[in-house]
């Protein structure tokens, strides 16, 4: 685990904070919630079959713990692709108090006391933040995403809002280790297509399989958009190792609730 990561604990919930981000913020455990079955317990997914009472219960046991507006969270619905969504005034709520009507794996907005999630039990979740202009982002991406470089279109849509490249500072959150992430050949086959030859170092070979550093290439896209080095962290934490805090959709076969990371400013 990173030096600037902090594993907290309010009652029974756990979660996980970087000492970097100076606002509100949280990478959320399996722990804490009020969920059953195989979503026990602290579930923010309305599509795993739990009970959607009991999701939204665990959005306000989250909001209350952040002192963060339950009211005001706004949600990706994450298909694996690269889209990044500005979220305005009229988009508050959407997700959880008013319906889902796009499709993104991110959000940025400049707008106070409106956290923003995305999703992950395995996948990359990044939590990004500009002191300079008080914009703040989060983005979801499995392989597919990351090969399309979401984290840097994540990036050039918090500079449209007046983000300095410079001054952004993004934590990469809990998800699959290289060791854990073992593939077949069309994946990084896949990879290679999309982001040429700059992914080799993040690819090895293991016998017929390959396994794949999607945190790493995840890092190497954030630098290549202009990150400072030191302000890129890594958790170092990784959900299948952890089975036992995290969600991994690999070690439960898909029977799984799925945690968020949720920033707000």
């Amino acid at each position: 685990m990173h030096s600037s990561m902090r594993r907290r604990r309010c009652g029974d919930l756990i979660y996980y904070t970087c000492d970097r981000l100076p606002v509100r913020h949280a990478f959320t455990t399996k722990s804490g919630g009020v969920s059953h079955g195989d979503c026990e317990s602290l579930n923010f997914g309305f599509n795993r079959g739990d009970d959607p009472e009991n999701v939204r219960r665990n959005y306000q046991i989250l909001a209350d713990t952040l002192h963060i507006p339950f009211e005001r969270f706004t949600l990706t619905q994450q298909v694996h692709e690269s889209r990044v969504q500005i979220v305005k005034e009229a988009d508050v709520g959407t997700g959880l108090h008013q319906p889902m009507d796009w499709k993104v794996d991110g959000l940025v907005t400049a707008l106070p006391d409106t956290p923003i999630a995305g999703f992950y039990a395995d996948c990359v979740v990044t939590l990004f933040y500009d002191p300079t202009a008080k914009v703040c982002a989060v983005c979801h991406s499995g392989w597919r995403g990351t090969a399309q470089e979401i984290a840097g279109k994540t990036v050039e849509k918090m500079v449209s809002l007046g983000a300095c490249r410079e001054t952004t500072i993004a934590v990469i959150g809990p998800s699959i280790c290289q060791d854990c992430f073992e593939t077949d050949a069309d994946v990084p086959d896949a990879m290679r297509a999309q982001m040429g030859e700059r992914v080799a170092p993040f690819i090895q070979t293991r016998g017929k399989k390959y396994h794949v550093d999607l945190q790493g290439i995840q890092q190497m896209t954030l630098q290549s958009v202009g990150l400072a080095p030191e302000n890129i962290i890594n958790s170092g934490l990784c959900t299948k190792c952890m089975s036992d805090v995290f969600w991994s959709h690999r070690a439960t076969n898909g029977h799984r609730g799925v945690q968020a990371g949720v920033i707000c400013l």
